[in-house]
């Protein structure tokens, strides 16, 4: 009869064969016999341990341990038993005895690393993959476990690195083809993380996790269709999986369709309640829709599931300043700023409240930020030539200043060309081509190139925004000189000719581009100009171009608006007839679109009604603008409603005719 020896041999046999219940017959005969056979229990742990009976391998690997302490396979079995039920602290002790027994155990080292990343300790974790790969140089998975430890810290070139290592090791590894994805995209690497995922694919069609981030990259490349496609067969695979629900959101949202948005992520929440992005991206939905109060639940119940989510405190500053909270908006994006002091959009949504506050001394610098900041529309162009930054001119040298945002934008900064110039250097200013006509009028003798031209060899470059943080512009040394800009003479004649001929025309613009959603709540119906239509001796001319045209045709009942003929402002240069009439109209009232700044910069009378929550360049409270002389603002008493600030124009207006 075989002894104890023999068959215990027998039993690693049948474990080693894959017959795990006959393994498990002998050693639990083996420890009827002998209880204290360390070796048996190891093994018998081991058997539980694949089984996923994480308790019954816990307690069994313990008691092999206690009777054998210095038994290292015993107990890098114990530590991956509690590692896999998730006593990571425990696991991170064991693993210790274990590297301390074997300090050439890559895979302890490795799994040690994984403990050490779960408890957030991922310095820690990183020493310890290092450690593993010192000592196995090939080791695959160390690679992999790198890269995700690496991303975890931010270092996402770092990560990318360790993921490409991995690939080189084993090309069809489909877990670090995606992940290498997700780096890629927080490199901005859109095109190149788009490829790996479309690889990771084509490997495992019904790889679930990187079709969502597929829909993930694709809303990043706005390509929002096709984003809602991927989000939508990773749902059909896995209806549960709350992040495709959160990628299928941020599609719909930036489809217009905000309702369906919130019921996606809504679901996602159901599904994983602490899930921050989704609590996030939710309170955006909110926030499209003016649903300010619920949006900043959104982002509280965000920062709650995760007090570490610098874009949840971001966010959270966004919406509280649309409430007009200031303080509190700064005080979240600090917030935000002190998880991640790297985060454009908190530098440059800080800088925004600063400048609104008036602080400009603090929010030009401030404002550079929005170059690096992915919610800035703009991409950044690479120059060959450095970036100019104040410094003395030599004699000859030129530079290159470009618009960078909107017309109004560029309209009100090309102010600062002349003062450039008048540092000594050569100007070559790039702005729209629609522009490049208008703003040839500017003094100074800058040389106008469009975004279309052949950019010329200079020895600078500089966009038009970052100039006033150069000169140092405060609030109350905005350079005010207007007018800066001019109309044509031929058509301030041709256009007094369209006039109508009563008293006292006003001008009127009321609707701004509705696809951007830089328009949300600037736009006024046209029907609320009618209290200026109602004064004895006004006539409303409109200088309305493209949207907003068919409101002409249901005015309300006594509302009479002039138009100035379907040729008015038809050529390929913008606002032309616009300066024209404006020369010859006694005011401009119009929401916050292009034409103010027109109307501003050519010096002529403009009454700007105002959303409750204004662009920052507007200031807070007061009724004038410093950047522009000729220019009063009347800003809404409660958000969205119009017809008080109309009222209150109308007032006005009377008094001063009676004057």
């Amino acid at each position: 009869m075989p002894g104890p020896a023999t068959e215990l041999d027998q039993a690693v046999s049948l474990h080693r064969a894959g017959n795990l219940d006959a393994a498990e017959l002998l050693y639990q005969k083996i420890l009827a016999r002998e209880p204290r056979n360390a070796d048996a229990l190891h093994l018998f742990g081991m058997s539980a341990l694949q089984r996923r009976q994480f308790d019954a391998a816990v307690e069994r690997l313990t008691r092999a341990v206690a009777i054998a302490p210095g038994h290292a396979g015993a107990l890098f079995h114990l530590a991956s038993a509690q590692q896999e039920r998730g006593d990571n602290a425990a696991a991170v002790a064991v693993y210790d005895r274990v590297v301390a027994l074997m300090p050439e155990f890559a895979d302890a080292f490795n799994n040690r690393g994984n403990a050490l990343r779960a408890l957030k300790r991922r310095e820690d974790a990183l020493a310890s993959f290092d450690r593993a790969i010192a000592l196995k140089p090939d080791f695959l998975v160390a690679f992999y476990n790198r890269g995700n430890v690496l991303n975890d810290l931010g270092h996402y070139a770092d990560a990318l690195a360790a993921f490409d290592r991995a690939l080189t090791l084993k090309p069809d590894f489909v877990e670090a083809l995606h992940n290498r994805g997700a780096v890629l995209m927080e490199l901005r690497r859109y095109d190149e993380a788009l490829a790996s995922l479309d690889r990771c694919l084509a490997l495992r069609p019904d790889f679930v996790e990187a079709q969502a981030s597929r829909a993930a990259i694709l809303n990043s490349l706005r390509r929002h269709d096709e984003a809602l496609a991927a989000a939508d067969l990773a749902l059909v695979a896995r209806p549960d999986y709350s992040e495709a629900l959160n990628a299928r959101g941020n599609a719909l949202r930036h489809l217009d369709q905000v309702e369906g948005a919130i019921a996606a992520y809504d679901r996602a929440i159901v599904l994983n309640p602490s899930y921050a992005e989704a609590h996030s991206n939710r309170g955006n939905a909110l926030r499209d829709l003016g649903r300010f109060d619920e949006a900043l639940a959104s982002y509280d119940a965000a920062i709650a599931a995760r007090p570490d989510f610098a874009e949840g405190h971001d966010n959270r500053g966004v919406v509280l300043e649309d409430m007009q909270r200031y303080d509190d908006a700064l005080a979240s994006y600090d917030r935000a700023l002190a998880l991640n002091p790297d985060y454009a959009e908190a530098h440059a949504n800080k800088s925004v409240v600063k400048l609104r506050l008036g602080d400009f001394a603090a929010g030009w610098p401030l404002y550079e930020w929005r170059w690096q900041s992915r919610n800035f529309a703009m991409p950044r162009e690479d120059y060959r030539q450095p970036l100019w930054q104040g410094e003395a001119f030599k004699p000859g040298q030129t530079i290159l200043l470009h618009a960078e945002q909107g017309l109004g934008d560029t309209l009100q900064f090309c102010r600062y060309a002349p003062m450039v110039a008048a540092r000594g250097a050569k100007v070559v200013l790039e702005v729209p081509r629609i522009l490049a006509r208008l703003i040839g009028t500017l003094p100074g003798g800058a040389t106008i190139i469009t975004h279309a031209d052949p950019k010329p060899v200079t020895d600078f470059h500089c966009p038009l925004l970052s100039l006033p943080g150069i000169f140092g512009t405060l609030a109350d040394t905005v350079p005010a000189n207007t007018p800066y800009l001019a109309a044509e003479p031929d058509r301030i004649v041709t256009g007094r000719d369209r006039m109508p001929s009563d008293d006292f025309r006003i001008g009127i613009h009321w609707q701004g581009n509705p696809n951007g959603k830089v328009d949300r709540g600037r736009s006024a119906p046209l029907a609320e100009f009618a209290p200026l239509a109602r004064i004895p001796g006004v006539r409303l001319v409109s200088l309305q171009k493209y949207h907003g045209l068919d409101q002409l045709d249901s005015l309300p009942p006594g509302m009479e608006v002039a138009t100035l003929g379907d040729d008015f402002d038809a050529g390929p240069d913008a606002f032309l007839d616009s300066a024209a009439a404006l020369m010859t109209l006694d005011l401009l009232i119009s929401t916050d679109t292009a034409i103010v700044h027109l109307a501003g910069a050519l010096n002529r009378p403009v009454w700007v009604p105002l959303q409750k929550a204004a662009h920052w360049i507007w200031a807070l409270d007061r009724d004038d603008s410093p950047w522009y002389p000729s220019m009063r603002l009347f800003r809404q008493s409660v958000s969205g409603q119009w017809r008080d600030v109309f009222e209150r124009m109308a007032s006005e207006i009377t008094r001063l005719r009676r004057q």
